[in-house]
């Protein structure tokens, strides 16, 4: 393999759902002991603590602070910022853990900040961070009027056609969605037996990433990822890191008109939640119609959890709502779902993720 990047390693599920509960145990305390005006407020003034993220993500400023510290006035003067006003966003993500302050306006990194370095998840926090992003919560309550995406209000068309029309978003999208995939592949790797499969399809499968670190687990496995044209810009780069050229293709095409066919196993991984349920019976149908007799589905989603439990699902279903007009699932409705689209599922992989892998095979 070829300068290939490692992925991150984590700990088991079972040590992973222990302390989350102890997380949520001291958090519950701490806020029965706190004032609710008090709690709330802490919540509301979080939106200051992700825009300041955004800020450095964009500006690079993790990568500039990884040779160690460096002051203010040097950070300002490769970034083309004021530095009085840097430091002051610099002063703030300090008291959350990310950068130290050290005395004459200095900051280094810590382990919190090495997130928004390039080789890691910056593109991912960058995209959620964008002020495209802060544009549609704003707009929040046009959703909950009308149960519709809010993009069309200040973009004038749909969220993934504008992604795919413009050359820097798009690129910053699925660079994005790369970084989702080395974040989350160590988990979903280790959820489920993919060395049962001759040949796997990633449907939506973006710059293929994720699907390269499957085939080069499973050596007896080939591969194909399927997506729009400008969504494989830079598969070819990750076929060549990990040197599949033998054993990994890619394919342009739309999964809203036809999905290729001879996969014994096909796979989405965060599509369907972009995705209305009419949207969605839509690929499904495409799919359940290229897969031979035996093939598996391996939709990867965040399956919502119990009333009132924390999910993370819960909270990007409003994004989806905002942004895409689709929505996360609850177990019941991914059944149903798939169920419509001629599916049953076979069983339901948790990981240490927000995602599952829902296994189903065709009727």
């Amino acid at each position: 393999m070829k300068n290939e990047k490692e992925f991150p390693t984590y700990p088991p599920l079972f040590f992973v759902r222990i302390t989350e509960r102890l997380r949520r145990f001291f958090l519950r305390m701490n806020r029965r002991f706190t004032h609710p005006n008090m709690v709330l407020w802490d919540m509301v003034h979080n939106f200051w603590v992700a825009a300041g993220i955004g800020v450095v993500a964009e500006l690079g400023i993790a990568d500039l602070l990884r040779g160690g510290p460096r002051t203010v006035d040097e950070l300002a003067s490769e970034t083309d910022t004021h530095p009085e006003s840097l430091y002051r966003v610099m002063r703030m993500l300090a008291t959350q853990g990310i950068f130290r302050e050290l005395r004459g306006k200095r900051f280094q990194s810590t382990p919190l900040a090495e997130p928004l370095r390039d080789d890691q998840i910056r593109y991912i926090l960058m995209l959620h961070l964008d002020p495209r992003h802060f544009q549609m919560f704003s707009k929040m309550m046009s959703s909950v009027k009308t149960g519709r995406n809010v993009t069309g209000e200040f973009e004038g068309g749909e969220l993934f056609e504008h992604i795919g029309s413009d050359p820097k978003r798009n690129e910053r999208f699925n660079r994005a969605m790369t970084n989702a995939s080395w974040l989350q592949a160590p988990a979903l790797l280790s959820a489920f037996s993919f060395n049962r499969y001759r040949k796997i399809i990633d449907i939506g499968g973006g710059q293929g990433l994720f699907l390269a670190a499957i085939l080069r687990k499973n050596s007896a496995c080939e591969g194909v990822v399927f997506d729009l044209p400008n969504a494989l810009s830079r598969a070819g780069e990750v076929i060549g890191e990990f040197s599949l050229e033998n054993r990994m293709e890619t394919l342009g095409g739309d999964f809203f008109k036809e999905v290729p066919a001879g996969g014994d196993l096909y796979m989405m991984k965060s599509v369907l939640h972009d995705w209305s349920d009419e949207d969605s019976l839509k690929i499904l149908a495409n799919l359940h119609r290229a897969m031979k007799p035996g093939a598996r589905l391996l939709v990867i989603e965040s399956v919502i959890g119990k009333m009132n439990e924390p999910s993370f699902g819960k909270m990007t279903d409003i994004l989806m709502m905002i942004a895409a007009g689709g929505r996360e699932r609850t177990r019941h409705e991914w059944k149903a779902l798939l169920e419509r689209a001629r599916f049953r599922i076979i069983k339901i992989h948790p990981t240490i993720t927000p995602h599952s892998l829902i296994e189903a095979e065709k009727l």
